[in-house]
C-alpha cells in the first residue's frame, strides 16, 4: 500500500479558524534516536520520518545486529531505497550494537567510513532489557578496549541507560532501572572515560534530569527526550486497562517524572535534543500477551512535540530542541530546509499497513490509544 497521510478533521474541538491562523517554520528536524527495522516493517515506516526529519542515527538492534561496517552498509542502502523522492534528501546515519563481537579495528573502521557510509555512534543496550537485546553486555563497563578506542577517536557512546539485571542475574524493578543506572554506572563509566562523548538516550525520570542538569555539556553529554515520555504518563499507561501503544523501555513514568521533563525542555538547555525512539511493531507483536517494547510515533512525533511545547509555553525553544542541538553533537551543520506546523486538530485515524498487508499502529491512535485522542498541532502538507 503506497504511502499516505494518517489523518482526518476532529469534529467539534473548538475554534478551528482561529487555530489554524497559528503556524510555525522551522528548520527540518533531526532525530537523534530512530528504529526503522527491516523488511517490509521498514519500507512502510521509513517515509514518515523522511517527510518530517532530515537526518536521524538509525538504531542498530535488528536481526541480525548491525556491530560491523559491512552489515551498517547494507543497512543504509536498504534504508535509503525505502525513502521516497519527495522526501527532500532524508539521510540515515548509521550505528553500531555494542556486542561482543564488536572489536576496537571495527571501531576504527566505522569511524573512517567505506562506500560513502560512516560510523556515528555506539548503542549499548543492557542484556534482556528490550527489543534484541540480547546481543548487549549485561554491564557497559565490561567493554573496557571498545570503549577506549572510541574514547580515542571522539565517537559517541549512546546508552540505553537503564540496569535491568543486578550482580545475582536477578531482575530489577523495571520503573527503578534508570534510577539505578544514574546512581552507579553512569558516573562510574564518566569518571572511567572521562573524554568520552556520551548521550544518556530517551531520559524519563527525576534523577536522570537531576543527573543531566548538574553534569550536561554541550558536546561532550548529551541527553535525548522522546515524544512519549513528554506528552504521557503512567496514569494513561494503565487507563482502562493496558495501553499497548504505550509499552516501551524506559517504560512511560510518574506524572512528577514527566512534568520535571517538561520543565527541563522548557529551559532550552543545548545538551538536550529530540529522540523519538520511534519503535515500530506489527500489530500481531504488539496485541499480544507478549507486548512488544516500543512506541511507533514517526507519523506523529514533530506533532506531539510542538503541542507540549506549545503547552509549556516554549515555541520559542521547539526548533533547538527538533533541529539545532542534535545535529551540532554528532558534528554536523543543522538543516538548511524548512517545514511548517500549523495549530489545527486532527485525529490518528488509520494504521500504517506493510506491502505485505501487516497493520503497525501510530501512538495516539483514535482506535488503540487511550481513545478519541485529538492533536492540536500537524504537519502542513
Amino acid at each position: 500500500m503506497p504511502y499516505r497521510a494518517l489523518i482526518s478533521p476532529s469534529i467539534g474541538s473548538g475554534d478551528i479558524l482561529a487555530a489554524m491562523t497559528d503556524s510555525i517554520t522551522i528548520r527540518k528536524p533531526f532525530d537523534s534516536h530512530l528504529h526503522l527495522r527491516r523488511g517490509s516493517v521498514l519500507r512502510a515506516v521509513t517515509p514518515y520520518s523522511a517527510e518530517r526529519f532530515g537526518h536521524a542515527i538509525i538504531m542498530p538492534n535488528t536481526e541480525p545486529p548491525i556491530d560491523t561496517l559491512g552489515t551498517a552498509i547494507e543497512y543504509y542502502g536498504e534504508i535509503r531505497e525505502a525513502v521516497p523522492e519527495s522526501a527532500g534528501g532524508f539521510d540515515p546515519l548509521m550505528t553500531f550494537y555494542l556486542t561482543k563481537n564488536l572489536t576496537p579495528a571495527e571501531i576504527e573502521r566505522g569511524a573512517v567510513g567505506a562506500e560513502g557510509v560512516r560510523i556515528y555512534g555506539v548503542k549499548s543496550y543492557p542484556f534482556g532489557a528490550t527489543t534484541n537485546s540480547q546481543w548487549g553486555y549485561r554491564n557497559i563497563l565490561e567493554a573496557k578496549d571498545v570503549l577506549k578506542e572510541m574514547e580515542r577517536l571522539g565517537m559517541p557512546l549512546l546508552l540505553h541507560g537503564e540496569v535491568h539485571l543486578n550482580d545475582q542475574d536477578e531482575e530489577e524493578d523495571p520503573y527503578d532501572g534508570e534510577k539505578l543506572f544514574i546512581a552507579d554506572t553512569l558516573p562510574r563509566l564518566l569518571d572511567t572515560y572521562s573524554e568520552l562523548k556520551v548521550s544518556l538516550e530517551h531520559m524519563s525520570t527525576t534523577e536522570a534530569i537531576d543527573f543531566m542538569e548538574k553534569n550536561g555539556k554541550e558536546g561532550k553529554l548529551v541527553a535525548t527526550v522522546t515524544p512519549h515520555h513528554l506528552m504521557y504518563d503512567r496514569t494513561q499507561a494503565f487507563s482502562g486497562g493496558y495501553r499497548a501503544l504505550l509499552h516501551c523501555k524506559p517504560l512511560v513514568k510518574r506524572r512528577e517524572d514527566r512534568e520535571r521533563l517538561r520543565e527541563m525542555i522548557k529551559k532550552g538547555l543545548p545538551f538536550v535534543s529530540a529522540g523519538t525512539d520511534s519503535a515500530p511493531h506489527p500489530e500481531n507483536k504488539k496485541f499480544s500477551s507478549c507486548c512488544a517494547f516500543g512506541v511507533f510515533n514517526s507519523p506523529v512525533a514533530v506533532e506531539m512535540y510542538a503541542q507540549v511545547f506549545d503547552e509549556i509555553g516554549a515555541l520559542d525553544k521547539l526548533e533547538d530542541f527538533l533541529s539545532a542541538n542534535g545535529p551540532r553533537f554528532f558534528g554536523l551543520e543543522p538543516d538548511e530546509n524548512k517545514i511548517t506546523l500549523e495549530k489545527k486538530d486532527w485525529q490518528v485515524t488509520e494504521a500504517v499497513v506493510t506491502d505485505e498487508g501487516v497493520n503497525i499502529w501510530p501512538v495516539a491512535s483514535a482506535r488503540h490509544g487511550l481513545g478519541n485522542e485529538t492533536m492540536r498541532w500537524r504537519l502542513r502538507p
